[in-house]
């Protein structure tokens, strides 16, 4: 049985990094009709799960408050847990939106005016209470692959930190800002006790596989991801085709407007 984990970032937020609220329930509603059991990514990593079972993973990176206003009543709706890899920096900093990409970008000091709003401290503490997953995705959510060790080693050993001193339990689990890492960042999520850590490469998860390389998808079109939750081989080979078209579009766009 192949196992789907789906990332998320804005659930019904401001365009163009959102999904619809509707289309984040015909998510819930097609796991709920195909007959599977959400986990969180811990689950998955240590087991706890029968070899029969349908299982699949649902993800929310960057702690964004639409996650909590809009999705996790839907998610309580349809009984399904999840994992949310929070930024606990962004409790004292602001981010920053790229108009000429049109795309999240790293944490910076100087750049654009478009903030928005995270999660808060009291918020995690209500996921947790709700038996959800709360992971770390760094202390700022800058690119650790842009970093010295010094510096990335800061962002994740701090992060965990950070979190376990607010809750008094463990956090287990990692995702890496932007998806972005190398041989020396993954030793150190591993050193600092993380048990595995979330890509965005994707593809299913290998119970025999690296943790500290989990792969995941990230749909929006509720018949993609119908497909993908039943582990369609043809129709993954087409959302992953439109997914790579898409992206030689956005190089070629935002190449036009460097000439500019």
């Amino acid at each position: 049985m192949k196992i789907p984990l789906f990332y998320y970032h804005s659930i019904g937020g401001t365009p163009p990094e959102t999904l619809p609220v509707a289309w984040f329930a015909k998510h819930l509603e097609t796991i709920r009709e195909q007959g599977f059991r959400t986990v969180t990514v811990s689950d998955l990593i240590q087991g706890r799960y029968r070899e029969e079972e349908r299982v699949a993973a649902l993800i929310f990176d960057d702690g964004l408050l639409d996650n909590y206003e809009n999705a996790v009543p839907l998610l309580n709706e349809f009984q399904c847990t999840a994992t949310f890899f929070v930024v606990p920096g962004y409790d004292r900093i602001t981010r920053w939106v790229n108009p000429k990409t049109a795309r999240w970008s790293d944490v910076v000091m100087e750049g654009y005016t478009i903030p928005f709003k995270n999660m808060g401290a009291h918020h995690r503490r209500e996921l947790l209470n709700m038996k959800m997953e709360i992971g770390s995705h760094s202390l700022t959510h800058r690119r650790l692959t842009r970093l010295d060790p010094r510096e990335y080693r800061h962002e994740i050993i701090r992060s965990k930190q950070v979190l376990e001193d607010e809750f008094g339990t463990s956090v287990k689990t990692f995702c890496y800002p932007n998806g972005k890492f190398n041989r020396g960042i993954v030793r150190i999520v591993r050193e600092a006790g993380y048990i595995g850590a979330c890509s965005t490469i994707p593809g299913y998860f290998n119970p025999q596989g690296n943790p500290y390389k989990i792969n995941r998808f990230l749909i929006e079109n509720p018949f993609y991801f119908r497909e993908v939750l039943r582990g369609d081989g043809f129709s993954i080979w087409r959302f992953l085709r439109a997914r790579w078209k898409i992206r030689l579009q956005n190089r070629a766009g935002n190449k036009q407007i460097r000439k500019k």
